[in-house]
């Protein structure tokens, strides 16, 4: 897949300075204080279900600060609160990793850390997904009703294990990525003929649902309370889960979650055409669409984004899009969106591509949606000018400093908060670009951007450039306090997306840049202007700035 430019077409496509501002004032005052950013029943999860094959191999994970964790622990101080686990039926030709008892493991110490789970059932020995769903060895030569006792069987069996353990599964999937059907051959759908050519079922079709039924049932038995997912892969793809799901409903089966996978990386490569904005944006329309349609709850069950130890611009694209996915899963779904889960994060990038760590072990900026979207409180101590970060008086082994946020994680990474009279927009600051950072960190601390004005002008963000009251600006959509340097060089520049296209504001990150680039290395605007920071908070606060018409009275401070 190409990764589009971290700010494509923005600075290419900036005119001469020579335009006037026409617009109202936003005053801000820059502190740090402890921020609210959470909504309710919305859940971050992750799959780790690879972690103990991993311990047993001696691959370790460590947090943002270098310290070493256990893999389920480390996923819920850096904000995640559920974990999915995938069951084998018989994996014995591959370790017995996965099984019923690999699964008992990882669920007691989900349990233990007061976390959700998710019980992921494949109905195979190994793999299954949109490419194999084999069947597994001991139910070969069974027929069809035979293994529908099997499906029944294995399923109960698998969580009574759990339930006689103390574990409550909050979510059960029946099948992983049941896209073309379960159990093949019985329940394969073939070149996607759901139907015959009189318009029936085809016998396939109504043997998927039959499996789909019995796994459903079984789960019912044991959790009465668990809700059961169907899970499909393409989550932009409404013709898939109309038909997939019409084959279900209409041959007696049912469901309480609709499972998504969305993989921008793997639909670009094949072949998609469209942006990743507009991907996600049909995912979202798709979730809609469905939920309407079949008055059923869903979710993201799997996702992820490229690891390149070499290329760190890819984990912060990867962070982008996972952070825009969060936000339209909760904003943009009438709350109907259960959550977002990643697939397998502590995998190295050698394991697998598309994890959200380094080869090292430590979480890369992927993570940091996962954290930036479970922003509860950052670690304060009060000062004349306000209120500056508190670094701990702990630091991590190799020297960095650490900020503490959520109580709990230990982060490497400042945070800032701009207070409006419409509200607080936080900035976290990138270590990546210690000097611009650092710069601006002085400016706050010592007070000298209380009460700096932020312009904006109707119809799209301006770049601002000069002294007050006589700015120039540029065609683009970037805004600036001014005198805040002698070339004026604080910015917040935007990403747009296709959702909203009246404010193409609502899967938007802003970005915090600083003059020049100097080094290829550092995050860049379109290899022109340093990025130092980006708003991570407080993106309605934006939004609701840039709804005012033009002549509105300044946004103002608040006291």
């Amino acid at each position: 897949m190409h990764y589009p430019n971290l700010f494509m077409n923005l600075i290419s496509q900036m005119k001469p300075l020579i335009s006037r501002v026409r617009s109202s004032v936003l005053c801000v005052v820059l502190t740090l204080a402890p921020l609210t950013l959470q909504a309710a029943d919305f859940f971050l999860g992750a799959d780790i279900s690879w972690c103990t094959e991993m311990e047993k191999r001696g691959l370790k994970v460590y947090n943002y600060v270098g310290e070493e964790r256990e893999a389920t622990a480390l996923m819920k101080e850096m904000g995640l609160n559920a974990i999915r686990l995938r069951v084998w039926v018989d994996p014995k030709e591959h370790g017995g990793w996965c099984d019923k008892n690999d699964l008992l493991v990882k669920a007691l110490r989900a349990k233990a850390l007061g976390m959700e789970v998710m019980v992921d059932f494949h109905y195979s020995d190994w793999w299954a997904d949109p490419g194999k769903q084999n069947m597994p060895a001991a139910w070969a030569g069974h027929k069809y009703k035979e293994v529908l006792q099997d499906v029944a069987n294995h399923t109960r069996d698998v969580l009574q294990l759990l339930k006689d353990n103390g574990v409550t599964p909050r979510w059960v999937q029946v099948g992983n990525e049941t896209s073309a059907g379960m159990l093949w051959p019985m329940g394969k759908i073939s070149d996607g003929r759901w139907r015959d050519d009189s318009g029936k079922w085809t016998k396939e079709a109504q043997q998927y649902a039959g499996f789909f039924k019995a796994g459903y049932a079984a789960v019912k038995e044991v959790f009465p309370t668990a809700q059961v997912i169907v899970h499909l892969d393409n989550g932009y793809d409404n013709l898939l889960y109309n038909n997939n799901l019409d084959a279900l409903r209409e041959n007696g089966a049912q469901w309480d979650v609709i499972g998504m996978s969305l993989y921008p990386f793997w639909t670009f490569k094949g072949g998609y055409h469209g942006s990743v904005e507009q991907l996600m944006g049909q995912c979202i329309n798709n979730m809609n669409m469905l939920v309407k349609k079949y008055g059923t709850d869903v979710m993201i069950a799997e996702t992820g984004y490229k690891v390149d130890d070499s290329a760190p611009e890819l984990m912060e694209e990867g962070r982008r899009q996972l952070a825009s996915l969060i936000r339209l899963c909760r904003e943009y779904t009438s709350g109907r969106c259960q959550g977002v889960f990643y697939w397998e994060p502590t995998c190295r990038p050698k394991q697998y591509e598309l994890g959200a760590f380094s080869g090292e072990g430590k979480p890369t900026s992927i993570m940091r949606a996962f954290t930036m979207a479970n922003l509860k409180d950052v670690t304060t101590k009060d000062t004349s000018n306000g209120t500056f970060l508190l670094r701990s008086a702990t630091q991590a082994s190799h020297g960095a400093e650490r900020y503490m946020v959520n109580g709990t994680c230990p982060y490497d990474r400042p945070l800032v908060t701009m207070h409006t009279e419409k509200g607080d927009i936080i900035i976290e600051l990138y270590n990546e670009t210690p000097k611009h950072r650092d710069n601006f960190l002085k400016l706050v601390k010592d007070g000298a951007l209380n009460g700096k004005p932020f312009y904006r002008v109707v119809k799209n963000f301006v770049a601002q450039f000069g002294i007050e009251g006589d700015p120039e600006t540029l065609d683009a959509e970037i805004t600036y306090p001014v005198h805040l340097h002698w070339r004026g060089v604080l910015a917040a520049a935007r990403r747009g997306d296709e959702v909203n296209p009246t404010y193409r504001s609502s899967a938007t990150n802003f970005y915090f840049v600083w003059g020049r680039n100097e080094w290829d290395s550092m995050p860049s605007l379109d290899k022109t202007y340093t990025v130092f920071g980006e708003v991570v908070g407080g993106m309605d606060v934006l939004e609701a700035i840039m709804l005012q018409p033009d002549g509105a009275p300044a946004v103002k401070i608040t006291e």
